[in-house]
């Protein structure tokens, strides 16, 4: 009896063209703030930790071709523009996917979705270790971008599932230093495996079974969850949000971001191993920045509020834009601290954008997966870009100074942009 009663109201909710989006999605959002105080803080904390390893094995595969480039490019005979297009092979799948994969999380969850992504993560791994040819690498690495948006599409979406909007800040900030402490991890550590192993192929199989094991902690952890009582995604298609004037320009940002940042994943050690830094030493200052950037993504998104977001990004971007320059002409000392000023750049920018999307009036809670799809496919297209450019043009220079000039001029664009955000006022809303 208690059902027949539900029944009128849910059909009402989700087809009667009389009731909007904006209405829809307020209701929405009253249930999952009702979840959410019902919840155990501490378990919506282990939800957090969780989540942190499965993002910090994503950071840890995706960025375990860094620190052997020289190595692995030799081995298996690819020149730098090949190498390029390897680094940018799971950026172009998950560009082709991501936005399906976001209406799938709204779907089926984030537990179902969050522990394919480890599984497909740990596969990309293992391959890469069995590569033989530069096509074999770049087949492992596009096997990546299968899981890799399960694990980013899902993060926000788990946030705005799990915790309230005052708590998003700090949530978002603490999962995002997972990719980078991955990374961070994998640039310490690849070079001391590949030396203890003998061959940089076990160095990806130890890395593929880090993922796999992180993805058995998140079905042990993860359980039931809210959205299992919430109600479905509207039957609202991509292009509404496609529509939206905010929605429209943090896509563009996304882009810039994720070219700059992939660019650098895979290419900065090398960029320091051609000056004066040893392939190990390019390795720790990379992940000395990464550290540093860490430490700002658990402070910075937190701290700022909604209206500063976009002046905060563009001084970030500026900053940037001149840092990069250290990477190609400057002493070493200054490298140390341009390093330092990329990290905090790289690893805030992302979560900081999150953060406007999650406010923006037209991304509703359960519209999450959707949107965040569309982010990061915004930005993966940026990832593909990225890295494969840079190496074109290491490809037909005698330095990295072309590059570096194409990394300085997108930071300052997304620096001018994030001002243009501010001067439109389109983030002045409650």
């Amino acid at each position: 009896m208690p059902a027949m009663k539900a029944l009128p109201f849910m059909l009402t909710y989700w087809k009667l063209p009389g009731i909007s989006v904006k209405c829809r999605a307020g209701m929405g959002a009253d249930k999952n703030l009702t979840m959410i105080a019902k919840t155990s803080p501490h378990r919506r904390w282990w939800m957090l930790a969780s989540l942190w390893t499965l993002y910090a094995s994503f950071g840890l595969v995706a960025g375990s071709l860094a620190p052997l480039l020289s190595h692995i490019r030799n081995d298996l005979n690819m020149s730098h523009a090949a190498m390029g297009a390897a680094l940018g092979a799971w950026p172009f799948v998950y560009l082709a996917v991501s936005a399906v994969v976001g209406k799938v999380l709204d779907r089926v969850g984030v537990r179902v979705g969050l522990s394919l992504g480890a599984v497909l993560i740990g596969v990309s791994g293992l391959l890469r270790g069995a590569a033989q040819s530069g096509t074999g690498l770049w087949f492992a690495v596009a096997v990546f971008g299968l899981g890799g948006p399960f694990i980013s599409i899902g993060a926000p979406k788990l946030v705005t599932q799990w915790f309230a909007s005052h708590e998003r800040g700090l949530a978002v900030g603490v999962y995002s230093t997972a990719p980078s402490v991955g990374s961070i991890v994998g640039l310490v550590v690849a070079d001391p495996l590949r030396i203890f192993f003998g061959d940089w192929r076990w160095v990806m199989v130890t890395f593929a079974c880090a993922s796999l094991l992180s993805g058995l902690f998140w079905v042990g952890v993860g359980g039931s969850n809210p959205d299992t009582a919430m109600p479905r995604s509207q039957n609202e298609s991509n292009s509404a949000l496609w529509g939206d004037p905010t929605v429209r320009r943090l896509l563009f940002l996304a882009f810039m971001i994720f070219f700059v940042g992939h660019a650098l994943t895979g290419w900065m050690p090398e960029m320091l191993h051609s000056g004066l830094w040893s392939t190990r030493g390019a390795a720790w200052l990379t992940a000395t920045g990464m550290t540093v950037g860490v430490i700002g993504s658990l402070l910075i998104p937190g701290r700022v509020t909604p209206q500063a977001r976009p002046k905060v990004l563009a001084a970030m971007f500026g900053a940037m834009a001149i840092a990069v320059w250290a990477l190609a002409i400057t002493p070493q000392l200054i490298q140390v601290v341009a390093v330092a000023v990329i990290g905090i750049v790289r690893v805030s920018s992302v979560p900081m954008a999150m953060l406007l999307l999650m406010s923006a009036p037209r991304v509703s809670d359960v519209r999450m997966g959707a949107a965040g799809g569309l982010f990061f496919t915004a930005g993966e297209l940026g990832g593909v870009t990225g890295p494969w450019f840079i190496g074109i043009a290491r490809q037909n220079a005698v330095d990295f100074v072309p590059a570096v000039t194409v990394l300085s001029l997108v930071a300052m664009i997304s620096a001018v942009a994030c001002w243009r955000f501010t001067k439109s006022g389109f983030f002045d809303h409650d």
